[in-house]
């Protein structure tokens, strides 16, 4: 066997590591929405 990823085992993994950062990124969001709409909120 060869050494080394070929070029589609390498999109493979960068198209999972996509997912999972959109999926962590829309998780985080709404908790920092929800602090922004708190603080406004605070100020007003």
């Amino acid at each position: 066997m060869k050494k080394g990823f070929t070029l589609v085992e390498m999109l493979i993994v960068i198209a999972i590591i996509g997912v999972l950062a959109v999926a962590v990124l829309s998780a985080i969001n709404p908790i920092e929405q929800m602090r922004k709409a708190r603080d406004t909120r605070r100020k007003s």
